[in-house]
């Protein structure tokens, strides 16, 4: 097997970190996104989910492509 630099096991400690940074800061994104848009009201069960499966997979496209 040959040396691949872009997987996970032979990251430095720096660049394995970075990329947590960017992952979770992106999940708080969508989180944030997704109580703005469909207006959360701070329950535990807002809007987001009474939208049906391909309603959710919807608003998570569109925030893909914004985030």
């Amino acid at each position: 097997m040959s040396y691949n630099p872009n997987n996970p096991s032979n990251w430095s400690w720096s660049k394995a970190f970075a990329e947590m940074d960017k992952t979770v800061h992106e999940a708080e994104m969508t989180q944030q996104c997704i109580n703005h848009i469909l207006d959360y009201p701070g329950e535990a069960n807002g809007v987001f989910m009474s939208l049906n499966k391909t309603q959710q997979d919807d608003v998570y496209e569109i925030l893909n492509q914004v985030i």
